[in-house]
């Protein structure tokens, strides 16, 4: 690897010019987590400045001044002193505390370094990071959607990865009984009973452990993504058994095997079922907005390999989807951040990990990134001129009766109406119908109120297959006006959908059902559609059974 010279110091600190040989960098592509084995010096040349920080192993981080990257896709590779020098581990042990004694005396120069600690532990990195909020976000304003979500990726997921047993001290400090005083606070709140429990009864049967709240098994791999404080909070060894790997959502009104409180030893709000767990009111914002930061952080723009979490409304453990989305985005609007969620948010950047969790700063961010694609996607049919109505797509034996319903306002133009069939396994159209091809659908009146357009197709069996209904404008551009999917979402590569998240139906069909069953609206009690299983009361080319038009 080719090393470039490094930057001359600034002229009021030629005193550290001895310590260049600690500094010397590489450009490089490659993409490592970041270790906390060792301290170097290093010059940010965009900054202007150096800066004390802890180098990663492998020696590779992106390294960021007023929330932009020094050069564009640019990675700084630090090399450490050994691997350069050779030096005799005394040595290097000694430079180590020369560096570390520097970084010190920087601070005092003002020279944007963050000296403060916990227990004595070192925490520095550049300060605009932790205190400067409106610099970490800059150059974000106006975007959202996909756009938002992948600048934002880029601004959290390069930070420090801690240890298991500095997770265990971090909690000790970030969620103590006493805030305002968190080194002598004896206790630690439990993140869904609310008590105050002993710090010393860390990982003891009868104490608590480290929960994380986006569970192990759907999706958190490496270390990196496995220790990440946003994501951790102290609890019951018990409750957190209870709670497993369920997903958090809240309880069917009319369920009778929901249980309230959700453990014996949970707080009286809380509550779950075999599915879905839903944490206290008090921390329900909280629990969203974690979960919120590790879909992004470790989602589908986290640089390299990487876990690739997402949010949606249909949990799978093997597509690492967590939820449920639409229940975490109410907890945000309902449960904003409170001064001690704040609090957190800024320790775990400042003593810790050096990033910050995006949606405490900017619960907005929330609706921006994923309400943008449940407008789009999620139109019922009391608030559009047209709508996928009922499917069939799999049964026992060989598929039949297979068929896809339209149901539209006569007033609409049928010839710019068209039908996507997208394949969940490749992200493209597998085929594609146009409602005004007679040769396609079959259509209906029903009351002269609404045209219904019946297309008997063979479909996909799934996971993750989806449909999209496209409205073709005047100018033929096409426009995504409901994209559903079945068996899991998807994230199509290609066609008018490309880029947008499917809305699962959460409803399923399999290799048991009947060649007249069907997935189709109906209308609740309140006169809200969701989507119903007919279990051998298909009714392509009519209303569905029970549903109030």
């Amino acid at each position: 690897m080719a090393s470039s010279a490094v930057a001359p110091l600034p002229s009021h600190r030629n005193a550290l010019a001895s310590l260049q040989s600690a500094a010397v960098f590489a450009k490089t592509r490659s993409d490592g987590r970041l270790r906390s084995d060792r301290f170097i010096l290093f010059h940010h040349g965009a900054a202007s400045r150096w800066l004390v920080g802890r180098s990663p192993k492998p020696p590779i981080a992106k390294f960021w001044f007023q929330g932009k990257e020094s050069g564009r896709g640019e990675v700084v590779r630090i090399l450490p002193l050994r691997s350069q020098f050779e030096f005799p581990d005394g040595v290097q042990r000694l430079a180590r505390k020369i560096v570390a004694a520097i970084a010190a005396a920087l601070f005092c120069f003002g020279a944007g370094i963050s000296a403060a600690s916990v227990d004595g532990r070192l925490s520095s990195l550049e300060t605009y990071s932790c205190e400067d909020v409106a610099g970490y976000y800059a150059g974000l304003e106006g975007l959202d959607g996909a756009a938002l979500m992948r600048r934002l990726s880029a601004v959290v997921s390069a930070h420090r990865s801690l240890t298991y047993k500095e997770v265990w001290d971090a909690l000790k400090i970030l969620d103590a009984a006493d805030p305002s005083d968190p080194e002598h606070s004896s206790d630690v709140i439990e993140i869904y009973s609310l008590r105050a429990v002993s710090k010393t009864l860390a990982g003891k049967s009868e104490g608590w452990n480290r929960e994380h709240l986006w569970p192990r098994s759907y999706g958190l791999i490496d270390k990196p993504s496995l220790t990440d404080l946003h994501n951790l909070r102290p609890a019951d060894v018990n409750i957190n058994s209870s709670r497993g790997n369920k997903y958090y959502g809240e309880c069917v009104s009319e369920s009778n095997v929901c249980l309230r409180p959700a453990n014996r030893e949970a707080a009286p709000d809380t509550e779950a079922d075999s599915k879905k767990w839903a944490p206290p009111f008090q921390v329900r914002g909280d629990v969203a907005r974690s979960l919120m930061y590790m879909a992004v952080s470790y989602g589908m723009y986290q640089p390299g390999e990487g876990p690739h979490l997402k949010l949606s409304d249909s949990p799978n453990i093997k597509n690492r989807e967590m939820g449920l989305l639409s229940t975490l985005l109410k907890w945000n609007e309902f449960d904003p951040p409170s001064k001690a969620e704040k609090l957190r948010n800024e320790r775990v950047c400042r003593l810790y990990q050096h990033n910050r969790n995006p949606f405490i700063d900017h619960p907005e961010y929330a609706n921006l990134i994923w309400k943008q694609t449940q407008s789009r996607s999620l139109l019922t049919y009391k608030s559009s001129m047209a709508w996928i109505n009922e499917f069939h797509y799999d049964n026992k034996g060989k598929d039949e009766n297979e068929f896809v319903e339209i149901m539209a306002d006569p007033s609409i133009d049928a010839t710019k109406l068209m039908l996507l069939l997208y394949n969940g396994s490749t992200g493209k159209v597998y085929k594609s119908l146009m409602l005004g091809d007679s040769k396609a659908f079959a259509v209906t009146d029903h009351a002269s109120r609404f045209s219904i357009y019946t297309a008997f197709v063979p479909l996909q069996n799934g996971p993750r297959d989806g449909m999209a209904l496209v409205s073709l404008a005047d100018d033929n551009q096409p426009k995504v006006i409901q994209f559903l999917s079945y068996e899991g979402t998807l994230t199509p590569t290609d066609g008018p959908a490309r880029g947008i998240e499917s809305v699962d139906v959460n409803l399923q069909e399999t290799e048991a059902s009947g060649p007249h069953d069907s997935l189709g609206l109906i209308e609740t009690a309140s006169g809200e559609p969701k989507w119903a299983q007919f279990k051998g009361t298909a009714t392509p080319g009519k209303p569905n059974v029970g549903q109030r038009l």
